[in-house]
């Protein structure tokens, strides 16, 4: 069979029509990316032949988006001698006609389809989309993408056709007596063997299940025989401990001891609470032990500071009386003076008049710089407020939370972890332009010396050469790409629910927030220096200063002007007293010294015997004696209790340490759960006899001696019936390996056309290997010098050559029978080494001299050595 032309229109990606002809007799390479429509192709082949035209089901053929799509397909193909045209369309306006030898003969319909099916070798499903198992002979040569691997299924759907190939290459007939008496052989030992593990089933599985179920049942009536003796000696034993038990009753006295050490530990705890008890009363002895003895030692020490005041007393009023003599004289020598002493005196108050006039003035001149100091720590305290106010506002505006600019630091930071990881593993593409020349990659000119890191397909355009896609071979960048995608969208979320558009200006906007918080904590601090108490209390503070100046205004406005008093007055009051003073000036001044002195004496005396008169009528008085008195009792009844106290603390520690608390707690607990102990083994005892005593009155009524004889009897006549059964199967089973050994001889006569082909192939992979068939034409493991492998245990891609050389191994024995051969190869041999290639690539070449093969791939370079044109489809 060969197709010389392909066409396509509406079908999937190809909107337009595309036409594929002069396809060659032998391979044919298609080239291109992957998505520009080759896989495409292959399933429009596929849907020409297996699809009915008349089926809903095949909606996926037409354009994606495209409603009354009519994807066709038409194929031009010849085989044996004759011409043939498909052409097929489906969904809207559905039809399907297939023209023979140029119109000399036109097939419509189901007619054509079925005329196909024959043809090619496949079942058309009689509804829906077509299956697997229906495909056959194309199911089997026809491979999809990454389906080279899969032959066991494809090829069993396609045994009858090989089946019936081999039969009319080999001339090998299959027996029809032979086969009947295989078949009756084999469904004889079926009935009786398993013919998985040659395990008995049906009458013999029965036969043997009936025998065990009595032997069970005699082995059970035998050991229910024994254990009702054991149960018998059992019951007995029973009932004698139970007596031994009610007649000593050891519980009780387990019990009583139990109540003795609970009653002793109870005791002990009555002496731990008392002890607790002294131990408070010793506390609060000691605490007022302490308190009188400071109170003692102070009234102590107010006796001896009352005794040194009294003696300074005494001391100061004797110096005063001896200054009375001296002030006497003084004031006989003074007393001619006194006028001019009253006048003196009367200027003495005129000028002091002027220095209270002088002292209100200083004061309101101090006063005025610190109702100003108020004034403005005020004002300072007001702006500093309003500037907290705009501060806090503006914070509150631009609030970023540590927690949400970490989360978008982290979100970033994987971003760009995320990205160093795609350029690690990108495909780098480094280019050196000569002056003057230049190129374009995905349409972007590109000029001197750069690189690019690819991370996706891209199309590379080099003027007067040609175009290179370049792919990068990352297998991790689909999935690193929708990593950074993701990341590159959580750090989006968080700059639109940060209100920003970079992680910088979050961050600017994180360090301002900081800043304000920094300015608004060194303005609070500002303000607690001006207003410690608050601005109320600055204000308050500013009020009374005014009102106090208020105040010395008023008072200096009541004194007389200090004009009245003015120099002249004060120089005449200053000549009179010095006139005065020069007449008495020794008088004036020893009666000064003298009254000084006498007044400095009397007064500290009259102190110092006011202060020790006051302090002793304290001391003296009936209730400090009595407190005193009372102070001193209750410290030695004090000291004597509190000595009382500690002594029977320690007796009492003493006592409780000598009951051991803890041996007794240990002793009723152990008591406790041995009498507890003692008692439930008596309960248990007497419902174990009870049980017992049930359960030999009940074995008595089962008869379990008649049952015993029963299934001894029953167990001899099962074990004849089994025995019967088990020689007709071995004999069966013996039979059945004869005729199987001779039917195998004849299936590997019927094998041996294959067999050749497959190691035709295999010898061009592995030299010195075979290929062993099972009995359903199927290739089952690989023999090697080292042993035979199981398809099962090869790698995918030894897995996916193997099935490929079988499937022409199958074309070449179809061919040989008149079949029609097409082989289709969707993106083969990916997985495939590029020592296997080679390989692969003289199998294939070998191939197409004798089928016709096309072959899809995106990897048009490693292909470029087949001795055929590459077709590319874009």
């Amino acid at each position: 069979m060969k197709l010389s032309r392909i066409a396509l229109e509406e079908f999937r990606k190809f909107r337009q029509p595309l036409v594929l002809d002069g396809l060659e007799d032998g391979l044919n390479l298609f080239v291109g990316p992957n998505e520009a429509g080759k896989s495409t192709v292959a399933a429009a082949i596929r849907a020409a032949f297996l699809e009915r035209y008349s089926t809903s089901k095949v909606a996926d053929l037409a354009p994606r988006g495209e409603s009354g799509a009519r994807p066709g397909v038409e194929l031009a193909f010849s085989h044996a001698g004759h011409d043939y045209v498909l052409k097929k369309q489906f969904l809207s306006r559905a039809r399907c006609e297939l023209l023979v030898d140029g119109g000399a003969r036109r097939l419509e319909g189901e007619e054509a389809e079925n005329a196909l099916a024959a043809l090619l070798g496949f079942e058309l499903a009689a509804r829906g989309q077509s299956k697997p198992e229906l495909a056959g002979i194309p199911g089997l040569l026809w491979i999809q993408q990454g389906e080279g691997q899969n032959l066991h299924d494809a090829a069993d759907h396609a045994g009858a056709h090989l089946r019936d190939a081999l039969t009319q290459l080999s001339g090998e007939l299959a027996g029809g007596d032979g086969d009947r008496l295989y078949e009756r052989v084999a469904a004889e030992r079926g009935a009786l063997l398993d013919a998985r593990n040659s395990r008995p089933k049906g009458v013999y599985k029965e036969a043997e299940d009936a025998l065990a179920r009595a032997t069970a049942e005699r082995d059970e009536c035998a050991q229910a025989m024994a254990q009702l003796e054991a149960d018998v000696d059992r019951l007995a034993e029973l009932r004698r401990e139970h007596e031994r038990a009610r007649a000593g009753e050891p519980w009780k006295d387990f019990e009583a001891k139990a109540a003795e050490a609970r009653t002793r530990l109870a005791a002990v705890a009555r002496e731990r609470e008392a002890l607790e008890g002294l131990r408070r009363e010793q506390a609060q002895a000691a605490q007022t032990l302490a308190l009188l003895q400071d109170q003692v030692q102070r009234d102590q020490q107010d006796a001896a500071a009352h005794q040194a005041l009294a003696g300074e007393a005494r001391a100061a009023r004797g110096r005063a009386e001896a200054a009375l003599e001296p002030l006497a004289r003084a004031q006989r020598q003074r007393q001619d003076q006194a006028e001019a002493v009253q006048a003196a005196s009367r200027r003495v108050a005129a000028l002091q008049a002027v220095a209270d006039r002088r002292d209100l003035e200083r004061q309101l001149a101090q006063l005025d710089p610190e109702i100003e100091r108020l004034a403005h720590a005020l004002k300072e305290a007001a702006a500093l407020i309003e500037q907290g106010s705009a501060l806090k506002a503006e914070s509150v505006r631009i609030e970023i939370a540590d927690a949400d600019i970490e989360a978008l630091r982290k979100a970033e930071r994987e971003r760009a972890n995320l990205q160093l990881q795609q350029q690690a593993i990108a495909t780098r593409l480094s280019y050196a332009l000569e002056p003057g020349r230049d190129a374009r990659l995905d349409g972007r000119a590109l000029s001197g010396v750069d690189e690019v890191l690819l991370t996706e397909a891209a199309e590379l355009e080099l003027p007067g050469v040609g175009r290179f896609r370049i792919e990068p071979g990352g297998k991790d960048l689909p999935a690193l790409r929708r990593d950074l995608d993701e990341a590159v969208a959580a750090c989006a979320a968080w700059c639109k629910r940060l209100g920003v558009d970079t992680l910088a200006e979050a961050e600017q906007r994180h360090a301002r927030y900081g800043a304000l918080l920094r300015e608004l904590d060194g303005m609070r601090r500002a303000l607690a220096i001006h207003a410690p108490k608050g601005v109320d209390a600055l204000r308050s503070q500013r009020e009374e200063a005014r009102a106090r100046r208020a105040q010395l205004e008023e008072r200096l406005a009541k004194l007389p002007p200090a004009d009245e008093a003015g120099d002249g007055d004060l120089q005449a009051a200053t000549q009179a007293l010095r006139a005065a003073e020069a007449g008495a000036a020794q008088a004036e001044k020893t009666l000064a010294d003298a009254q000084r002195a006498m007044d400095a004496e009397h007064a500290r005396a009259q102190l110092l015997e006011a202060q020790a008169a006051a302090r002793g009528a304290d001391l003296e008085s009936p209730e400090r004696i009595a407190q005193r008195q009372d102070r001193a009792a209750r410290l030695a009844e004090a000291r004597s209790g509190h000595d009382a106290l500690e002594r029977r603390v320690r007796e009492a520690q003493a006592a409780l340490a000598g009951h051991q608390p803890e041996l007794l707690e240990q002793d009723v607990r152990r008591y406790e759960k041995s009498a507890a102990i003692e008692r439930d083994a008596q309960h248990k005892r007497h419902g174990d006899i009870l049980q017992l005593q049930g359960k030999l009155d009940q074995a008595g009524a089962q008869g379990l001696g008649e049952r015993l004889s029963e299934a001894a009897a029953s167990c001899e006549r099962l074990e004849r019936r089994r025995d019967e059964l088990a020689h007709r199967a071995a004999a069966l089973d013996l039979l059945l390996g004869l005729l199987t050994e001779r039917r195998a001889a004849a299936t590997q006569r019927l094998q041996a056309p294959l067999a050749r082909r497959l190691n035709h192939y295999l010898a061009l992979l592995f030299p010195d290997a075979d290929l062993r068939l099972d009995d359903g034409l199927l290739p089952a493991a690989l023999r090697r010098a080292h042993g035979e492998d199981p398809l099962a245990a090869l790698s995918f891609g030894t897995r996916e050559q193997l099935g490929i050389l079988a499937r022409f191994a199958y074309a070449d024995l179809l061919r040989e029978a008149g079949r029609p051969t097409l082989l289709l190869l969707d993106d083969a041999l990916v997985h495939t080494d590029d020592a296997r290639r080679d390989f692969m690539k003289r199998a294939l070449f070998d191939a197409a001299t004798r089928h016709q093969i096309l072959m899809f791939t995106c990897h048009g370079e490693a292909w470029r050595d087949m001795g055929v044109e590459q077709r590319r489809i874009a």
